[in-house]
């Protein structure tokens, strides 16, 4: 979140108009993909002991699992099969986005928890309906991925000219507060 705000704050000294406003949207996009690797972060260390059903039910590539029981016969000695399964864990939970409000609860059931927005409503500050995280955090995301994958460019029927979506320090500043109280509150929720 830190080096999202950095670009924020970097944009405005930028001479060109459009340097800014990318700039801005960049900053954005950080922003939730910060959000998301702090999941996979959690995920990736989640103890594989007493495994949530969730992670049970992942799906891991055919190969890694021939390759896993190969080496435990070629030297029982000296593979450690856990060690080689958050190995996996790792590789699979690379391939998935974690940032959508969907997404994120799925990472949270694989963590092992349930109702996140529930207890998530209650540890973010101030705090908000389930509902209303979902929303806001959606609506984020709908924008991060309108500039990611679209440029962000206005959905015109017979465009004459391009257009894109205006940016506002501000406003974008607001959703990565958001956003930073949002990765707090399930690090509460986490601990």
């Amino acid at each position: 979140m830190d080096r999202a705000d950095a670009l924020l704050a970097h944009a405005a000294g930028a001479a060109n108009p459009l340097v800014v406003d990318d700039t801005r949207r960049s900053a954005l996009a950080l922003g939730v993909a910060a959000l998301d690797t702090y999941l996979h972060w959690a995920l990736a260390d989640v103890p594989l002991r007493q495994m949530p059903s969730a992670l049970k039910g992942l799906d891991v590539p055919f190969g890694d699992l021939v390759d896993l029981s190969e080496a435990m016969v070629q030297n029982r000695a000296r593979i450690r099969p856990k060690v080689r399964a958050r190995g996996v864990l790792e590789r699979a939970i690379l391939t998935r986005t974690f940032q959508s409000s969907r997404e994120v609860e799925q990472a949270m059931l694989m963590i092992g928890i349930r109702n996140a927005f529930q207890k998530i409503s209650i540890r973010i500050a101030p705090a908000h309906k389930p509902s209303d995280i979902k929303d806001r955090l959606n609506r984020i995301v709908y924008r991060r991925n309108r500039i990611v994958h679209e440029g962000d460019l206005q959905r015109q029927s017979r465009p004459q000219q391009i257009k894109r979506e205006t940016t506002e320090a501000a406003a974008i500043q607001t959703d990565l507060d958001w956003l930073r109280t949002l990765i707090v509150a399930i690090d509460k929720v986490l601990v």
